[in-house]
């Protein structure tokens, strides 16, 4: 039975839950384009990466108008609202068993690395993460040479999974040599999730079945009740009262 040591997780769809938010930021962009909005079958239809080949889908001619200029229009109409979308339901109870279990967890994301970690750290999650392996630029990339040089660096990660929402989450799994679970609801349609192969769940605290490798699915235990039970007051007490220092 095969025994993980980290989990590597995606941002955007996987841990926030930012599709429909996506979409209207998206949308934005179009209406500039005099070009009607898109709804979510159409944005699952075009979505993908590289990114820039998403945008050329929406209609976008990088011959006339600079990619970088239409990447920094989305990122700052992004940016303007994304402290207010929510993390997926599951997210702190996933975290909290697998940091409670030894996994060391990361974030493997295309977004830009000091984005991801203003978002973990306003939703009050950054402790959990070893570290955020993102772009240095909000161009949208590829990131598996980022967790390739990462891995190669530190040997001490044997055996890591990926959880991710889209097919291109799969494929960076494959090249890193990871197994990997797929989330429903993401920035993927549930028919690509269910032609990929892949384990494909509803939540990232169903994924347990698969990470811990428990058959039917991970039973918690006293000790881990108590874990997101002592994590989840802190979590209160961190938004109701600004409370900073105990982190």
């Amino acid at each position: 039975m095969k025994e993980y040591d980290a989990v590597f997780w995606d941002w955007n769809g996987t841990l926030v839950d930012d599709v429909d938010y996506n979409i209207d930021c998206i949308n934005q962009l179009i209406d500039k384009l005099g070009r009607a909005p898109i709804d979510k079958d159409e944005y699952y239809r075009a979505f993908g990466f590289p990114v820039v080949n998403f945008y050329k889908k929406l209609g976008f001619d990088f011959d006339k108008e600079s990619y970088v200029k239409v990447a920094d229009d989305y990122i700052s109409t992004y940016n303007a609202g994304a402290d207010d979308v929510p993390l997926r339901a599951g997210v702190k109870e996933a975290l909290a068993v697998y940091a409670d279990k030894g996994l060391k967890q990361f974030i493997l994301t295309a977004s830009e690395k000091k984005i991801v970690e203003h978002g973990l750290s306003c939703r009050g999650i950054d402790g959990y993460f070893t570290e955020v392996l993102g772009l240095d630029n909000f161009l949208a990339g590829g990131k598996t040479e980022i967790a390739r040089q990462y891995l190669a660096a530190h040997p001490e990660i044997k055996n890591a999974v990926m959880i991710g929402d889209t097919l291109h989450d799969l494929e960076t799994a494959k090249e890193l040599g990871m197994d990997c679970v797929l989330l429903r609801g993401g920035h993927a349609s549930d028919e690509k999730l269910s032609s990929s192969g892949a384990p494909v769940v509803d939540a990232p605290n169903k994924t347990y079945r698969y990470v811990l490798q428990t058959g039917r699915g991970y039973q918690k235990s006293a000790v881990d009740l108590s874990f997101v039970s002592k994590y989840k007051s802190f979590y209160d007490d961190l938004k109701n009262t600004n409370k900073t220092e105990d982190w």
